[in-house]
């Protein structure tokens, strides 16, 4: 692929050496400029470029305020077009040689992914139908009337709230509490428990006068307080019957917006959250855009092939499940993921050990591809910087204010929940001093402080000391952002693994986590031996009743990781590769087997499988060969003792025939045939 590349000194404002980032290009693209005032007098020399050159791809490394510029002289070019901030996140916030060198870096990743785009996944919509009708909900006080009586003007709105000061002709009213939302955006089912039917209410206000506790008050349409001991007088002096006091009544409708800062419900896509008035007409913006329909990205692609969700009836991993927009749920023994409802997280594919789910825009071939990539230069410490795309324009704001900080190298993604224990570790295998995850505001932090928490049991086990940290979404401030990394990288000392060890990362979580940590042994040559009993994590050893098993291989069939194998006489267990799925335990008809959830990390390191148990077994009494365990023998023996003598053998005929395999058995059953027939005879 044809690149090329375009360095702007913004008027000489950088301290960066270009002309030494330019030297280190000249044999990676097809064409690289220096240049001090890129967005104004020198375009010309960007179109001299693009006409003698003709290059598929651009990358433009300066500032980023003004992309606008460069998209508009691109718009005339079929060439795709790349933006690097070198200004905000090099130049301005370190000094002259880290910040040439964390430039190089960054320029080099960049350079890697955009080479990668043809092998990975190519981005994907869905189309929704979300109709016309949307509901509000919120209290009068938090200003919910208010935005229905503005959103009326352009759509058909319902209004959920405790009670009104005016009437609105175009919003359909309904006073109760919300108790359910089914569904999906386009067709929510909403359940409102009602106390009052306005549709039936004539205002007659014989009910305020038959409440003994005042409950009952009229404002522009009558509504009842939490005074209400549901005594029933009004019930029954209500001459239309509008007055249920805990009616059900089932709204369908395709956008939700809840004005309620303590909502704990649904967050399913088409449902906004907003805390007040004023973060509720941020929401509305949003809502009116989606009216009629939408497209949205597919986020994710799946490979089902792999998944141990289950096996024939039997129920298996559920990590996924853990989807905080309820995007993926089960379906028998499998699991359903939902593109409607997913916001491209990326919480399921850092959860999942077999990679099933991968995010388009952050699939694992290319976040490994970035880490090798960022931490293959010179800069020193190393320290890479895993940050929400959200965090993009907060590190610019940092570099607009000029605030010195170590020159961390940033890799940015949709969401930091897409990050897995494996990225994490895979930055310290390619030679990172530490690492710093800058978690965004909406992603699952429980998750995230497991993730950083795994990840740095196993720098523990292999003695490299503390180096991962989780920098809270809430930072906001550029000195609160300076301080903490500043604080961080001060610590840390020089990392012990400098000796490169290959890792094949193209192979699914697991197996990249087996190999990372295998290489981290090799790097450190410490052998861990840390282990963690009743772990969370994953990972589970199996104990097996050898007094009970017949080795009948149902739990070598069920296994989805092969974790399980049988050879010969044994059972085999490759510890490394059980993730706790529970199918074996279920699928064991003799309830031979045991789960254990341990985290042993010394038995990570093995790469060959443990012999669970040797079953003894029992030599053919025709041929000699062994075929039966002996278990399963005298199981079978005693089932037929208990039995009876009807049909073509007796009993004893019966064990007698036991004692042959498959291929002796239908002589000798022939056999006892003719002498029972020659008895008879005589």
């Amino acid at each position: 692929m044809k690149l090329g590349v375009f360095l702007c000194t913004c008027n000489k404002t950088m301290d960066v050496d270009l002309k030494s980032i330019k030297k280190s290009l000249k044999d990676e693209v097809e064409v690289v400029e220096t240049l001090d005032q890129l967005c104004q007098r020198d375009l010309d020399y960007i179109i001299d470029d693009l006409r003698r050159f003709e290059p598929d791809g651009v990358i433009i490394a300066a500032c980023t305020e003004k992309n606008r510029v460069v998209n508009r002289l691109m718009a005339g070019f079929d060439t795709d077009t790349y933006f690097l901030n070198l200004r905000e996140h090099c130049g301005w916030v370190h000094g002259k040689k880290e910040a040439t060198e964390k430039a190089k870096s960054m320029i080099s990743a960049l350079i890697r992914s955009i080479e990668l785009a043809d092998s990975l996944p190519r981005p994907d919509t869905i189309d929704l139908d979300t109709g016309r009708e949307i509901l509000i909900v919120g209290k009068n006080a938090d200003g919910a009337f208010e935005l229905a009586k503005r959103l009326s003007n352009m759509t058909h709105v319902h209004l959920l709230t405790d009670t009104v000061h005016e009437w609105c002709e175009d919003v359909e009213l309904h006073l109760g509490t919300l108790k359910d939302i089914q569904g999906d955006i386009g067709d929510f089912e909403v359940e409102i428990e009602r106390r009052i039917d306005q549709e039936k209410c004539i205002s007659c206000g014989l009910c305020v006068a038959a409440c003994p506790k005042d409950a009952i008050h009229y404002d522009a349409v009558y509504w009842i307080d939490e005074r209400c001991d549901d005594c029933g007088k009004c019930v029954d002096r209500c001459p239309t019957r509008a007055i249920t006091l805990h009616d059900t009544e089932l709204l369908h409708v395709g956008q939700i917006l809840l004005i309620d800062k303590h909502w704990r419900g649904p967050s399913y896509f088409g449902i906004y959250r907003a805390d007040n008035y004023q973060d509720a007409c941020m929401q509305a913006c949003e809502l009116v855009a989606n009216l009629d329909g939408l497209t949205k990205p597919r986020y994710l692609y799946v490979d089902l092939k792999r998944c141990a969700s289950g096996r024939s009836g039997l129920e298996g991993c559920e990590l996924c499940l853990r989807c905080p927009y309820e995007a993926i749920e089960r379906e028998g023994i499998d699991v359903v993921f939902d593109a409607a409802r997913c916001q491209g997280c990326g919480l399921c594919a850092s959860l999942c050990p077999l990679s099933v789910p991968q995010v388009r825009e952050a699939p694992n071939q290319l976040l490994y591809s970035q880490i090798e990539s960022l931490l293959s230069g010179d800069l020193r410490p190393k320290v890479l910087l895993f940050a929400g795309d959200e965090h993009f324009e907060r590190l610019n704001a940092v570099g607009r204010r000029k605030l010195r900080y170590p020159p961390v190298l940033p890799l940015f993604v949709p969401r930091t929940d897409v990050i897995s224990e494996t990225l994490l570790l895979s930055a310290f295998v390619h030679g990172a001093d530490g690492v710093i995850l800058w978690a965004c505001e909406a992603s699952q932090h429980e998750e995230l402080e497991s993730t950083v928490a795994f990840a740095q049991k196993a720098l523990d086990a292999f003695g490299v000391g503390k180096r991962v940290l989780l920098l809270d979404g809430a930072l906001h401030t550029p000195e609160e952002f300076t301080k903490a990394v500043s604080a961080f990288v001060e610590q840390l000392k020089p990392s012990p693994i400098r000796k490169r060890v290959p890792v094949d990362l193209s192979r699914p979580k697991r197996d990249i986590l087996l190999d990372l940590l295998r290489a981290l042994s090799v790097q450190t040559g410490v052998q861990p031996q840390l282990v963690e009993k009743d772990t969370l994590y994953p990972f589970a050893e199996v104990a097996v009743d050898a007094s009970t098993c017949t080795l009948c291989n149902a739990c070598v069939t069920m296994c989805p990781t092969n974790a399980l194998s049988k050879a010969v006489n044994k059972l085999e267990f490759d510890y490394g590769h059980c993730i706790a799925c529970s199918i074996c335990e279920q699928a064991c008809p003799e309830k031979a087997i045991t789960l254990h959830r341990v985290l042993d990390f010394s038995q990570l390191m093995e790469q060959t499988p443990q012999q669970l148990i040797e079953v003894e077994f029992v030599p053919c009494a025709g041929c000699g060969e062994l075929f039966m365990p002996k278990a399963a023998l005298e199981r079978i023996a005693k089932t037929l003792k208990e039995g009876t003598d009807e049909g073509e053998l007796t009993i004893e005929a019966r064990l007698d025939l036991l004692q042959y395999c498959t291929k002796c058995r239908p002589a000798k059953a022939v056999e006892l045939s003719l002498e029972k027939s020659e008895r008879e005879k005589g």
